[in-house]
């Protein structure tokens, strides 16, 4: 009867080890050690679609500037559209090192999904951000020194760049607010929702001169937001490891006589 009953509950083991080709099992088992290689490939597969989706925008872009422009105006289309499919690769290849890096990344499970993961997206989306910055200031550049209006690559990423920031700046809100520091918030909220771009760059005058000017200070602005918002961040994640730690074996900061 034991036999018959050790049997019977070895009979879905004994079943799924007959199975062809049945891998599952050990997938599932190996998934957590693989999580590190899988996120990496995600972040390399997403470099090469934000490639192609920003060479299928940019070239619509050209195009349109170059076909509702004449004379100085298509020759301001034509070199920037160079500009912006040269500029695709470097930013395509911003996430594709975050996908390396995280690949390779030695940190455990905790550290690597609340350290590793989030900071990592905080850089892609400032570094994407600061290099759209950046190559559509040159443009606007050319757009101003041949007096007609340059194009940027049509991708909304300073939105992006704000959603990544929201996780250290609406911690420090709450600390602040807890310590009775609410200004200093204040101060943070308004910094990271300053933007110096608006004006056009066109024309020999000094307004087109002072929006190159701008534009160009525009992505030393973004690559501030992107240090602050890391230094905040390492600095809550460091005090809430610290609590983690002490709660798992609690001490008291005092030397004994």
């Amino acid at each position: 009867m034991e036999k018959l009953l050790n049997l019977l509950l070895d009979l879905p083991k004994t079943v799924n080890e007959k199975l062809p080709m049945n891998s599952f099992n050990k997938m599932m088992d190996d998934s957590e050690g693989s999580m590190k290689n899988w996120t990496g490939t995600a972040f390399k597969v997403g470099a090469l679609v934000l490639l192609i989706v920003t060479l299928i925008s940019v070239v619509n872009a050209g195009m349109d500037s170059f076909q509702g422009a004449s004379g100085l105006g298509q020759v301001s289309a034509i070199l920037c559209l160079l500009i912006m499919i040269y500029a695709a690769f470097p930013i395509a290849q911003v996430v594709r090192s975050a996908g390396d890096s995280l690949s390779s990344s030695k940190s455990n499970s905790v550290d690597f999904i609340f350290k590793d993961f989030i900071t990592t997206n905080i850089k892609v989306l400032g570094h994407v951000t600061a290099l759209v910055a950046l190559f559509g200031a040159i443009c606007s550049t050319i757009g101003w020194l041949l007096n007609s209006n340059g194009m940027t690559i049509n991708v909304d990423l300073y939105g992006g760049a704000a959603y990544a920031y929201a996780l250290p700046i609406d911690a420090t809100a709450t600390f602040l607010e807890m310590v009775k520091l609410d200004f200093v918030g204040g101060v943070i909220n308004d910094f990271f929702n300053w933007d110096l771009t608006g004006s056009t760059a066109t024309g020999y005058t000094i307004d087109g001169i002072v929006a190159v000017g701008w534009e160009y200070a525009q992505v030393i602005l973004v690559l501030a937001k992107l240090y602050l918002a890391l230094g905040i961040y390492h600095f809550f994640y460091g005090i809430v490891s610290t609590l983690a730690k002490w709660i798992r074996s609690p001490f008291l900061p005092f030397k004994s006589s």
